[in-house]
């Protein structure tokens, strides 16, 4: 009986709200940032010429994304396989919540490449 409560517990936590929002909100919050400090940051680096901190900013952003898709990765893992996604109970819940975690995740993160890009082709001092 410990042992099954236990078990329970370890799957309640992914029930509750912040890894579930972790992963549907951190592309959107990560790309943001990525074009926030990008575009704040071009004067600075064509004053001082050092060009890799555009990229360093786009890795950042896409680690923090990566991260995220993990968690909601785990957050799926721990839903019961079976379950639909289109119900009104807790775990149906989580479950659909982990899916556009995943979702966005993958969305965001090929917008931040695609962001990147013309940092990769064209000069940002011209």
């Amino acid at each position: 009986m410990g042992v099954q409560t236990v078990l329970d517990t370890s799957h309640v936590r992914w029930l509750t709200p912040l890894p579930l929002w972790t992963g549907i909100l951190a592309g959107p919050i990560a790309w943001a940032f990525d074009l926030t400090a990008s575009y704040a940051s071009v004067k600075w680096v064509c004053h001082t010429r050092t060009y890799g901190i555009l990229p360093l900013i786009t890795l950042a952003s896409l680690a923090v994304v990566g991260v995220a898709a993990v968690i909601s990765w785990k957050a799926l893992r721990r839903t019961a396989a079976d379950v639909p996604t289109d119900g009104g109970r807790p775990r149906q819940r989580a479950r659909f919540m982990a899916v556009l975690g995943l979702a966005s995740c993958a969305l965001f993160a090929l917008q931040i490449v695609a962001g990147a890009i013309p940092h990769w082709v064209l000069d940002a001092c011209q």
